[in-house]
């Protein structure tokens, strides 16, 4: 404390301390919103943030759902179209809140809404999955089926799970989620998405998964059974090809970590009739659903299994739309 020529503290006056106070105040709030200002700087001008994990493709994800909800609303009528437009608002909103809670300022959010536009986050999306923009129809008059299917399928490019597998570990169920909903529109659409072969070198993981695929191939050929004609068992008899299909290119993967199937599966509920049969397949593929975006979470950053995952969830949500459960905005997680 500095001292008068008698040797007495000087007592700072009511305006310099209430000075000190605010200028300790301020610099307590920049440093509690994470706020840095480089040394010498002239301007003293905020250190650059450093981007989240995955920050850039869930971005362009983000924007590119929203013109996705744009197009599908513009396709009109009441049918697919308009489902999809609902689902992608909410997806919207859920990556919005997700980039938020992983600490993307909200203005920046605001700023890359601004200076993107519908057109151009079409093409950031397509930039960031590997794929080649379509051309916006909604400023032309409404979006066919076709050109919204090839907008779903845009997301889902050679470099889609390479960038989900940089996503921070948390959000991966999530945007693996809306990547699997993208599959299932567009096969809903009548394009159906095409998948790399990658070869999987995870033996127990693929084991795992196949443990829930034959538990699911069970109960559908108890469905088959109990279906005895009609459309119901030519429903019945597709689903259980398609899971079959899965369930031996999961014991392929597995190889020797697969052991032999059950001879038998506890199903929730007695099966003896066609509408109790409606009803499994139904409460099944739910299950699976629900099983298959859990799994998103166990496969780390290995893409192999990350784009197996996703592909599975997508075929997954398409089966069980055809047994009448409602298409979801984040399949398995909602």
């Amino acid at each position: 404390m500095p001292m008068d020529r008698a040797g007495a503290p000087v007592h700072p006056t009511r305006r310099q301390a209430l000075g000190l106070g605010l200028a300790v105040a301020a610099a307590t709030s920049l440093s509690a919103c994470g706020i840095r200002f480089e040394d010498g700087s002239p301007g003293a001008r905020p250190a650059a943030r450093k981007p989240v994990p995955g920050e850039a493709f869930m971005v362009a994800l983000w924007r590119h759902t929203e013109d996705l909800a744009t197009r599908a609303a513009a396709a009109g009528g009441t049918g697919l179209p308009a489902r999809l437009a609902a689902l992608h608002r909410q997806q919207a909103t859920v990556l919005r809140a997700e980039l938020l809670r992983l600490g993307v300022p909200d203005a920046e959010l605001t700023r890359s809404g601004a200076t993107t536009g519908t057109g151009t986050a079409t093409a950031a999306a397509a930039s960031a999955s590997g794929t080649s923009p379509t051309a916006s129809s909604t400023t032309g008059g409404r979006t066919t089926a076709a050109e919204l299917a090839a907008a779903e399928a845009g997301d889902l490019g050679p470099t889609a799970v390479t960038s989900l597998s940089r996503v921070m570990a948390g959000s991966v169920p999530l945007v693996g989620s809306v990547l699997a909903q993208r599959s299932a529109a567009a096969t809903l659409l009548g394009r159906p998405a095409t998948w790399p072969d990658e070869a999987w070198k995870g033996q127990s993981l693929a084991a795992t998964f196949l443990t829930t695929t034959r538990a699911a191939v069970y109960a559908f050929e108890v469905v088959a059974a109990q279906s005895p004609s009609g459309a119901q068992r030519t429903l019945a008899t597709s689903t259980l090809s398609a899971l079959r299909a899965r369930a031996a290119a999961q014991e392929a993967m597995a190889g020797s970590s697969a052991g032999p199937p059950d001879l038998a599966h506890p199903l929730p509920f007695p099966v003896t009739t066609p509408a109790a049969a409606r009803r499994l397949a139904v409460d099944v593929l739910t299950r699976l659903r629900a099983a298959g975006a859990r799994d998103l979470g166990t496969a780390g950053t290995d893409t192999a299994a990350l784009g197996l995952l996703v592909r599975w969830l997508g075929e997954t949500e398409v089966l069980a739309s055809r047994w009448g459960v409602p298409l979801a905005p984040f399949p398995g997680l909602s």
